[in-house]
């Protein structure tokens, strides 16, 4: 498995991905309200303009040029997307993407000490094992909910 930043032409094949991991294992904690927000939050043009505008970065991990994993960092320091096709889970894709994010973090900007997600409610055992801490409860926001957590180095 090969982990890289994902370029403009491949931005659309991330956020099928995205979309299609979110309806397998997140649609239904979310409901119709939460399912709008994400699904606009995803749309093509948003993300487009964040990565354009250096707020958001994408990387993939790749299995022989197939798309099995994809971890968006947004601000520098905040997963904001984390996901993983289901037939690759419990193989180490994310634990690899999470790696590289705390890599780049800490050589891009040493003065970060942590790295931070809003996880959803599926995730939040794994990103625990991960080395993350609970920082909040979980709340809800626009239909989305999530808890707030963080890793520190």
């Amino acid at each position: 498995m090969q982990v890289c930043k994902i370029n403009q032409r491949k931005l659309r094949d991330a956020l099928d991905l995205v979309w299609e991991v979110f309806e397998e294992f997140e649609k239904d904690d979310y409901g119709e309200i939460g399912t709008k927000t994400f699904s606009h939050f995803i749309e093509y043009g948003n993300m487009k303009k964040m990565v354009d505008d250096g707020q958001m970065i994408f990387w993939g991990c790749y299995l022989n040029q197939y798309l099995v994993g994809v971890l968006a960092l947004r601000e520098g320091q905040h997963i904001s997307l984390l996901f993983v096709r289901s037939k690759f889970h419990r193989l180490g894709v994310a634990k690899r993407l999470i790696k590289m994010a705390i890599d780049y973090v800490k050589n891009s900007n040493p003065s970060i000490k942590a790295i931070t997600v809003n996880s959803s409610p599926y995730a939040v055992e794994f990103y625990k094992k991960m080395g993350f801490v609970q920082e909040e409860a979980e709340k809800s926001k626009d239909g989305i909910r999530y808890t707030f957590m963080k890793y520190k180095w």
